[in-house]
């Protein structure tokens, strides 16, 4: 038995053993010799049936040795990956070459996994980058009302000093205005004039009192509002940082999905090519 006939009665032997569903193709330089084809891979060859014009698997082998293809789908409807490699004589003559091809579909479909994977982790960072951004303007934001808010806190209770200081004035005025009328009722007639001008600063100091008076209830009111403002900025605030943080995992993690994704992409060109 010479060489090529003993590995062609090895094959079904030999491709119990491999891993992989592969299709093995034996030809010389003029005809196929012997022929197994895989499940997804079959292109019908026929023991003794001659070679095409232009066979380029023979050719290669001739020329270069053992040889690997990878082979696209739109070739041939299946991707796959093909070794071939020569059969020698004793002489080291090439007196036939054996082709072994196994479909990368599977191969193919994870790739696209992994490229849809990385598609999806890649706009899903920019958009999470992007709200990021969006929520540090708003910590910003919300940190500077919250500033300023404390500032017309302040400029209020200046407002409440001068407010009191209108109301010790005007009970001044009332208690001017009070002495004025007993002094004008003890003098008579002659303090009758005297009597109506203390009228009036006793009148314009209950106005001013008054006026007074509706200033402190505004201004008790906006600084309630004031207060209750500072105290949704402050949880706005808080909220906004805990937002920034939670941003910042989801990047992290991410990130996380994007190595694992390439960790993964490496081991199957490592492993599959």
């Amino acid at each position: 038995m010479d060489k090529v006939q003993a590995f062609i009665t090895s094959i079904p032997y030999i491709k119990e053993l491999l891993t992989e569903d592969t299709m093995i193709t034996v030809f010389d330089h003029e005809k196929y010799l012997y022929y197994s084809p895989s499940t997804e891979l079959d292109f019908g060859h026929k023991p003794g049936e001659s070679l095409p014009e232009g066979y380029l698997n023979y050719a290669m082998v001739d020329r270069g040795g053992t040889t690997t293809l990878k082979v696209p789908k739109e070739e041939f409807g299946v991707p796959f990956t093909s070794i071939s490699f020569p059969i020698k004589d004793d002489k080291g003559d090439i007196i036939a070459a054996v082709n072994a091809a196994v479909s990368t579909t599977r191969q193919e479909m994870f790739k696209n996994i992994i490229d849809s994977m990385d598609m999806v982790a890649d706009s899903l960072l920019g958009k999470v980058q992007h709200i990021a951004a969006h929520s540090e303007e708003l910590s910003t934001t919300a940190e500077q009302i919250q500033k300023n808010t404390e500032k017309t806190v302040e400029h209020s209770s200046e407002v409440t000093h001068v407010t009191n200081t209108i109301k010790g004035i005007s009970e001044q005025t009332n208690l001017l205005g009070l002495n004025a009328a007993i002094e004008a009722a003890r003098v008579g007639n002659e303090g009758a004039g005297f009597g109506v001008v203390a009228s009036e600063v006793r009148k314009l100091s209950l106005d001013s009192k008054n006026a007074t008076e509706t200033i402190e209830e505004t201004l008790n009111a906006i600084q309630n509002s004031i207060h209750s403002l500072q105290n949704d900025f402050q949880e706005i605030t808080k909220s906004s940082q805990e937002e920034a943080q939670l941003v910042s995992e989801f990047m992290n993690e991410i990130e996380t999905l994007n190595e694992t994704s390439n960790k993964l992409k490496s081991f199957m060109e490592t492993n599959f090519n």
